[in-house]
């Protein structure tokens, strides 16, 4: 859709007849630039677009109505009504691309007063010839499908409302919504919202099965699961904007206090450096004893013990020695042996000399241990002989003295804070340490409870699987409430997995374009959209998390409309956009790169209003090649109108007055 025109007849500031081309040259003059000062008809203008195509639906009511008719009369020029002029007219011209046909169209709607109350007649014109009726019904029916009041208000970026979203954190929110209506995810919503109400419906006639109500419940318990969830959500990013403003509160005390401290600062930064050596050392021999009571006490006091095993061990070990040589020679075998080297009298007396080598103990076989065993025994006897106890009581006698010197340091830091007036400094920095503690503390249950509940729905989510899998499996297979159930999820399925692939696209635009406007050149290397909770987490070149409550809201601003643009670009809806004193909360380099790198770019056609502080000279110039149109609304008070003149304040060479 591109606008061609706009006339108005007695509407608002407008008296009389004011007709104002809105035509452009695209790509290269896409701009209509509108300049006049507050209260000039500038919002006028914009709300008579909106209700010439929408009549009703601009304000939320179904068909016309008393209240429809109140909002009308209140946009009437009023001193056109104290002279009793009956006729108020609202044209729009414009064109849309149908069916490959560029087809020319013409709204007009006009109100006509009877007994103070307006009567609307509205008709369209299509390519010069008036539409029938029912003709005008099904265009302006499909119009406001394909171009729904919510879908319009997208392309009307307003610069308080943007101002609110940036500060109140509702940018979520606001791509939630966006997100929505540009990649036509609220027709699949609708369709959800209308099976789910048929199946609530279904139930309370008592129509289901048994498997059809456990499903219909478990629906409804993740749904309630998944909205707390959400809620954990919220909380968390609430504690991190809290964390945030803390830390920030914690910095700027810390500046002052070292602004204001001078050498008290020094002197205390010295006391506590020593109070901390000395708790790390005190922290290291805690760590020594720990070990040393955990593992080589118990070994120290049953030491003896020890040594009575080892002794025993090794007498055991003597008799097996003594066993084995006594079995394996024998006489028989050591007379073999000797036979040519020693008389066989002597054979005796020297086997006894051999087996005396290994004499056999006079004890009882206790533990028959193995090499191995007996050799863990010997290394732990060596390593016990081996330890330096006294260095294990030196550590507690240092600790001990440590902590005296610890007490003397703290009680000198007191006195120090006390002396130089800086107690309430430090205080109220001890008090956001408090804090930031709680709200850490509070995360981390946050993040185990949210934990919880994701195993929890997943759990419930696997049980309703299988109870469907079983119903679909079932000869109800075909009943209507399945389809209704398949059909459903279906959309669900669809909708999710489309959301994702556009917010894939949409990143990656959004990123480029977050570059080319802001001051801080590849300050941003990634966004990523989470396509739950629309929550957005800006990343730099190092890949670490960038947060945004430390960006400014001139930077806000410029993120909120760099992810606006990539959305309107992936949904290719080609609508015009409409800037409402954009830039008066942006600074001169993000005014520039605003005028030079997304206006030309965000449409094939762009209408800025503007006041003359927001759109100065130098940045008159910036924009000026990228005009087809411009126009200063001038409210003359004397006469209670808008004179329109073709130009942009004083600051372009031509004028003609549009009446």
């Amino acid at each position: 859709m591109q606008l061609n025109k706009v006339i108005l007849n007695n509407i608002g500031a407008y008296k009389g007849v004011h007709e104002i081309d809105l035509s452009v040259q695209p790509p290269n003059q896409n701009v209509i630039l509108f300049g006049g000062e507050n209260g000039a008809g500038k919002t006028t203008l914009l709300n008579s677009i909106r209700i010439a195509l929408f009549g009703a639906f601009s304000f939320g009511f179904m068909t016309e109505n008393d209240n429809y008719y109140k909002q009308i009369y209140s946009l009437l020029n009023k001193s056109a009504v104290l002279e009793g002029v009956d006729r108020y007219q609202i044209i729009l011209e414009f064109t849309e691309v149908e069916n490959f046909v560029k087809n020319e169209y013409r709204f007009i709607r006009m109100w006509n007063l009877s007994n103070g109350t307006p009567k609307e007649q509205f008709s369209i014109m299509r390519n010069g010839q008036y539409l029938s009726e029912v003709d005008k019904e099904g265009y302006h029916s499909r119009l406001k499908e394909t171009i729904p009041p919510e879908l319009f208000n997208m392309c009307l970026f307003d610069g308080e409302e943007i101002s609110r979203i940036v500060n109140d954190n509702r940018l979520s929110d606001y791509l939630k919504a966006s997100a929505k209506v540009l990649f036509n995810l609220h027709l699949f919503e609708a369709l959800e919202g209308d099976l789910s109400q048929y199946i609530k419906q279904a139930q309370l006639e008592k129509q289901l099965t048994k498997d059809e109500e456990d499903i219909y419940k478990l629906d409804e318990e993740i749904l309630s699961l998944y909205r707390e969830y959400e809620k954990f959500i919220n909380e968390e990013q609430k504690i991190q904007t809290q964390i945030v403003s803390l830390e920030e509160k914690s910095e700027e005390l810390k500046k002052q206090f070292d602004l204001n401290g001078g050498l008290v600062k020094e002197e205390r930064k010295s006391l506590q450096s020593n109070v901390n050596e000395i708790e790390n050392q005190r922290k290291h021999n805690s760590e020594k004893m720990k070990d040393f009571i955990a593992t080589e006490l118990p070994l120290i006091i049953v030491k003896d013990l020890f040594d009575d095993v080892n002794e025993q061990m090794e007498l055991e070990h003597s008799f097996e020695l003594h066993e084995q040589l006594s079995q394996k020679l024998t006489v028989a075998k050591m007379n073999e042996l000797v036979k040519d080297i020693a008389p066989s009298e002597q054979t005796d007396e020297l086997r006894t000399r051999f087996l005396s080598l290994f004499p056999k103990p006079q004890t009882d076989l206790i533990h028959r241990a193995s090499f191995a065993q007996r050799s863990e025994i010997q290394s732990t006897v060596s390593e016990l002989e081996k330890l330096n106890v006294n260095s294990y009581i030196e550590s507690i006698e240092e600790n001990q003295r440590l902590l005296e010197e610890a007490k003397a340091l703290r009680k000198k830091i007191e006195i120090n804070d006390s002396t130089h007036d800086f107690k309430e400094i430090i205080s109220e920095i001890e008090d956001i340490s408090k804090q930031l503690t709680t709200l850490e503390q509070r995360l981390t249950e946050i993040e185990m409870e949210r934990e919880t509940l994701g195993y929890k729905i997943a759990e419930t989510e696997k049980d309703r699987n299988s109870k469907k899998e079983r119903l679909l499996a079932s000869e109800k297979a075909t009943n209507s409430f399945a389809i209704a159930k398949n059909v459903q999820v279906l959309s669900e399925q669809f909708r999710i997995q489309q959301l994702q692939k556009k917010l894939q696209h949409v990143q990656i635009e959004a990123t480029r374009m977050l570059n080319d406007l802001m001051r801080k050149k590849d300050y941003v290397t990634a966004l990523q959209i989470d396509p739950k909770t629309f929550h957005v987490t800006l990343y730099n070149s190092n890949h670490q998390e960038i947060l945004k409550d430390r960006l400014s809201s001139g930077e806000k601003e410029i993120l909120l409309l760099s992810i606006a643009w990539a959305m309107f670009k992936c949904s290719r809806i080609r609508l015009p956009f409409i800037f409402d004193t954009l830039l008066g909360r942006l600074d001169k380099t993000h005014k520039q790169t605003v005028l030079s790198k997304l206006i030309p770019t965000c449409s094939e056609q762009v209408i800025i209003l503007s006041t003359d502080s927001e759109i100065d000279k130098t940045h008159y110039e910036i924009v000026k090649p990228y005009v087809a149109k411009e126009y200063t609304l001038d409210f003359i008070i004397s006469e209670e109108s808008v004179t329109i003149h073709n130009r942009y304040f004083e600051l372009s060479q031509s004028e003609v007055t549009v009446k």
